[in-house]
């Protein structure tokens, strides 16, 4: 006979369906419940998916008593916020550190770890375009001649007050996004495989860790087995140590990824890069005639050579060899959030409209998992262009658009909230101007709108860290979050 109890739940979100308000919660209890599912869960009630858990999310969520933020009604010149919501800003480009350095400019993704008495330390990625001097000077510089990496600054969250601050990775190149480790590290990626070719020292592309207890620049070791790509982003199964990673190249397309270590707490000591491919269905393409909630069973071809010279003039050369093995293609794969079983990407170009899509990947077993297009933009004015996506403490989950605020044409960017009750809330929008001229190649004269980055929470929930890229700097906003579900 089976031993029912050690079976895996074969619904398990039918299952949580169940179990919400089946005690007759109380509403306050329901509120909690909601906000404990999974970020898959409160995305799939969020845009109207029809399965039992969404239905029943919303009818909780509908009941719960949140009236939400309502309008953007403290315009500060930076930014536009809901009533009673306020922030203090540190860390702008280009101002002194403690460590004597000015601070990098193009703030990018970010991590918070906590460390007593209300005090976090932040780990910040910098972009870094181009070539000159390094940041930090000569000392543990990887490239003499590249201006990205990442810096690390405490922030007293019961002050509002920035204690210290200091560069901890030097001279890498296009430090986009990355990904916090269960074992307390941050894994920062270079979004550009260029090298010696076109002028560096040191070839580019890869992936860097960077310890949490770190007070100035480490030794930068390149984690070459894990690809030599456009990297953007990267989520850590706490359970198998699987790291998966997203690229942002676009041309032609982008794949999503995972490293197998050969050590789960030393990444460096070599692994195994996979590409996700859906079964059978070679070369799938999941831009465009997608179906939300539809179900896709994958499977994994392995990389052979995730570290060809090729890449330095043809970054895509690791996405053809998975392509030519069947993978699949996505476009603008950028943040990824590792929550309750399941990994979670954005496509920030995909979809029939271009706009944007939230996907959610489940492994089941070593070989195998589904994949489930959970949110697909259809107007830039309800979402344009979704990049870093966090989960809310409160159960909602916030997106930071980088969208057509950047364009020459000119527009906004916002924050939204997706929120469990069904709806898609507007929580910020950037009002600070940006010279498009001078930081993204457009004729002068053209205004434009910075894109949101690097959006994450204190560990108590009562900060929003948030920056503005370009020229960057750091909000850290607080107000009355129990109102809604950001």
């Amino acid at each position: 006979m089976a031993n029912l109890k050690h079976q895996a739940d074969p619904d398990p979100e039918l299952t949580a369906a169940k179990r919400l308000m089946s005690r007759r919660e109380t509403i306050s209890g329901a509120a909690k419940l909601v906000a404990g599912l999974s970020i898959g869960a409160q995305v799939m009630a969020a845009t109207g998916a029809d399965t039992a858990l969404a239905r029943r999310v919303r009818d909780v969520a509908g009941r719960v008593d949140k009236p939400g933020y309502g309008p953007l009604v403290n315009h500060t010149g930076e930014m536009s916020l809901p009533e009673g919501f306020h922030y203090v800003h540190f860390g702008d480009a280009y101002t002194p550190m403690s460590d004597g350095f000015l601070t990098p400019p193009c703030h990018d993704g970010t991590t918070v770890f906590p460390e007593g008495k209300g005090v976090v330390r932040m780990i910040r990625n910098h972009e870094g375009y181009g070539q000159g001097k390094t940041r930090g000077g000569k000392f543990h510089a990887y490239d003499r001649v590249a201006r990205g990496g990442a810096t690390s600054s405490l922030f007293d969250t019961e002050k509002g007050e920035l204690i210290e601050s200091g560069i901890v990775l030097n001279g890498t190149h296009e430090n986009c996004n990355g990904g916090q480790t269960p074992w307390g590290s941050w894994l920062s990626c270079e979004e550009s495989t260029e090298g010696p070719t076109q002028g560096f020292e040191k070839p580019h592309g890869y992936v860097f860790e960077v310890p949490r207890s770190a007070n100035r620049a480490v030794e930068p070791v390149p984690i070459k087995a894990m690809g030599r790509m456009d990297h953007e982003a990267a989520a850590i199964d706490p359970r198998s140590g699987i790291v998966y990673l997203t690229e942002d190249n676009g041309d032609p397309a982008d794949g999503f990824y995972r490293y197998l270590p050969n050590d789960t707490r030393r990444l460096h000591k070599g692994g195994v890069l996979q590409m996700l491919a859906v079964e059978g269905h070679s070369r799938y393409d999941t831009t465009h005639g997608q179906t939300v909630g539809r179900k896709l069973r994958c499977e994994w071809v392995t990389i052979d050579n995730p570290d060809p010279p090729e890449a330095e003039t043809e970054p895509a050369t690791v996405w053809r060899e998975g392509r030519s093995k069947g993978a699949a293609q996505f476009i603008g794969v950028e943040g990824c959030h590792w929550a309750k079983g399941s990994v979670y990407f954005v496509a920030s170009e995909g979809g029939d409209e271009e706009e944007g899509q939230i996907w959610r990947y489940t492994p089941q077993g070593h070989k195998h998992g589904t994949l489930v297009l959970l949110y697909e933009s259809k107007s830039e004015k309800y979402l344009d262009e979704p990049d870093t996506i966090t989960v809310s403490p409160r159960g909602g989950v916030l997106v930071c658009e980088d969208g057509n605020g950047e364009d020459e044409a000119g527009g906004d960017n916002y924050l939204r909230i997706l929120n469990p009750a069904g709806k898609l809330e507007t929580f910020a929008r950037n009002d600070t101007p940006l010279d498009l001229h001078r930081w993204e190649e457009n004729k002068p004269g053209v205004m434009g709108r910075s894109e949101w980055s690097g959006s994450c929470y204190s560990p108590d929930g009562k900060w929003l860290f948030v920056h503005i890229q370009y020229p960057g700097r750091t909000f850290a906003i607080t107000g009355p979050w129990e109102k809604g579900w950001g």
